[in-house]
């Protein structure tokens, strides 16, 4: 299981180079999730709910114990809030969407930087240990 989040971690990792090189594709995913309503928003807080119980499950085993956990029960919360947003306000949710697509390239491109600081945590934190020679 630590394996998988380190898996997770790199492809964070790989997600956020992207985005930071190609800082348009922000627009371009955030409109899917924003045309198809409320099942967007659940395949976010399904994703978000994964990644957390993954995180929560290998903390203990990670080289930084504590910090992934608590990194895991903060996921958790943005999972049930998402959920919720997809149930109860999916015209507010989309409305901040749309908010946020017109802050531009700028503001994309560090919130793409923070999703690779994420990812580099997480696999830094999950890697495996190196054998010694």
């Amino acid at each position: 299981m630590k394996t998988l989040a380190f898996v997770l971690g790199v492809c964070i990792v790989a997600v956020g180079t992207f985005g930071i090189l190609v800082p348009s594709t922000l627009p371009w995913v955030d409109r899917i999730f924003v045309s198809s309503g409320t099942v967007g928003f659940y395949v976010v807080a399904g994703v978000r709910l994964a990644l957390a119980l993954i995180l929560i499950s290998v903390a203990s085993a990670s080289r930084l114990p504590r910090a992934i956990q608590v990194l895991g029960y903060a996921i958790l919360l943005l999972g049930i809030i998402t959920a919720l947003m997809g149930l109860l306000a999916v015209k507010q949710g989309n409305a901040a969407i749309e908010w946020w697509l017109h802050l531009g390239p700028g503001i994309w491109r560090f919130a793409w930087a923070l999703i690779l600081v994420l990812g580099a945590f997480i696999a830094y934190a999950c890697a495996p240990k190196r054998r010694s020679a």
